[in-house]
């Protein structure tokens, strides 16, 4: 490249121009082009931006201008808080009514109705705030029902399986999800095949978010094995994170209530805009699988999307933008 070389933006509106750090600039040695990531844009702006080097500068040279907007919003998600509740039919829902605008969060708990068991419930008492989730995995004829939360619907009962549609229209990009959460795990008592090795190790807690570019919500079957294909090779996935653990985290008499505060950075694999997100907790990660110890109880309370990274420390960051 010319000695210097590198790239200029600024908003249409504005007069002075910012130059990114070259040395951040990726080149492509096959197709001879540069590319920067530029990051701390205002949404639906305007922006110009340009080219330079060394050699421009002395010859006071301008290159030609190339505009380009952005796009999106800062979108939030209903009732990330999990201060509301309401009971229908005698099933515990996280919203305050089942019509369209709240019935965004759903659980298994439709299904553990028939044993009448309910096994992720409103907690008023153990919270940072207002009301939390409780989740508690139970087992019903020696099967384990994980205590667990989901953007999305609960399906049906599909012999001792479930039928739910997960995920929740969306398309804004945030940067991380933060919130709270207290474990208290017990020794995985209940096994299936594939994980028999498990058995009374500490049970694992697990909290994720997902951005993906679906048509429709995805139809998770536990009964068939049927679940949301998170590895690389998924080009649907734009961007995942969670958390995965066996701490009981009222063990420190540090930690507010029994509760630790979490972030989890959205690691992006594309620059696509998403469709819908996901978010789910469970108190016994492989319940799905259904192995877990029965008793293991996951609260969650508080969470947020993140959109300044400003917000975020330089590990989180680097997570983020790699």
């Amino acid at each position: 490249p010319p000695a210097g070389m590198t790239f200029q933006y600024k908003k249409e509106s504005d007069t002075e121009w910012t130059e990114v750090d070259s040395d951040l600039i990726v080149i492509d040695s096959q197709t001879m082009t540069y590319s920067y990531l530029l990051n701390h844009l205002d949404l639906n702006t305007n922006y110009l931006f340009r080219s330079t080097s060394d050699k421009d500068k002395a010859d006071q040279k301008v290159a030609a201008e190339v505009p380009f907007s952005t796009i999106g919003s800062q979108n939030a998600i209903y009732n990330m808080s999990f201060d509301d509740w309401t009971s229908d039919d005698g099933v515990m829902y996280p919203a305050s009514s089942l019509d369209e605008a709240h019935y965004v969060w759903d659980t298994a708990n439709k299904a553990a109705k028939v044993v009448s068991k309910t096994p992720t419930n409103k907690e008023s008492g153990i919270v940072i705030s207002g009301n939390a989730a409780k989740l508690t995995s139970v087992t019903a004829f020696g099967v384990l029902a994980a205590g667990n939360i989901y953007t999305g619907k609960f399906g049906n009962i599909d012999g001792v399986g479930a039928v739910l549609y997960w995920g929740h229209k969306f398309d804004s990009r945030p940067l991380a999800m933060r919130g709270w959460y207290r474990y208290e795990p017990v020794n995985i008592d209940i096994v299936s095949d594939n994980y028999s090795h498990l058995k009374g190790q500490p049970d694992f807690c697990q909290i994720q978010i997902f951005l993906a570019k679906w048509t429709n919500q995805f139809e998770i079957n536990t009964k068939k094995g049927q679940f949301v294909d998170l590895s690389n090779n998924n080009t649907t996935i734009i961007a995942h994170g969670q958390i995965v653990t066996q701490d009981n985290t009222t063990d420190n008499a540090g930690n507010r209530n029994g509760y630790v505060q979490f972030t989890i950075p959205l690691e992006y694999r594309s620059l696509e805009q998403p469709t819908y997100v996901v978010i789910s907790g469970a108190a016994s990660r492989y319940g799905d699988y259904f192995t877990g110890g029965e008793g293991s109880t996951l609260y969650l309370d508080e969470f947020e999307l993140i959109y300044d990274p400003e917000e975020l420390t330089d590990e989180e960051f680097e997570q983020v933008f790699g």
